[in-house]
């Protein structure tokens, strides 16, 4: 039995958040979405939903993502410029249809991608 297998559900999901967190500021490279400035978190457009869709997440500082609540008027503008507004739109539908709750497997499942996905970008930076 892996020893993460033992861990509570809610444990499970912050290790996933923490590491699906990194990998987006790592995707990002540490630039916030809504200001462009350096950024550190994981800021979500959609709160509390979808929370491992590397659409609905993006790089944010700590400015934005706390203290302006996200940013979501230049967040949502954002998304509409890189995307289109038909993924946008279905990323609004998915975020009130989609339920927010994840199995022991599919948390694992997680952790497992995106701790991988961190590694290779730290291995591809290495000289």
């Amino acid at each position: 039995m892996r020893k993460h297998s033992l861990r509570t559900l809610p444990k499970l999901k912050d290790k996933a958040e923490k590491i699906f967190h990194k990998w987006i500021c790592l995707r990002d490279n540490y630039v916030c979405f809504t200001c462009d400035k350096t950024g550190n978190q994981g800021g979500h457009f959609k709160h509390n939903r979808l929370d491992f869709d590397e659409m609905n997440l993006n790089c944010q500082c700590s400015g934005c993502n706390h203290y302006r609540s996200g940013n979501l008027s230049v967040y949502a503008e954002r998304l509409i410029d890189k995307y289109g507004v038909k993924k946008f739109k279905d990323l609004c539908f998915r975020a009130n249809n989609q339920s927010n709750k994840f199995s022991r497997d599919e948390l694992e499942q997680i952790i497992v991608k995106y701790t991988s996905l961190v590694q290779s970008q730290y291995d591809r930076t290495k000289f």
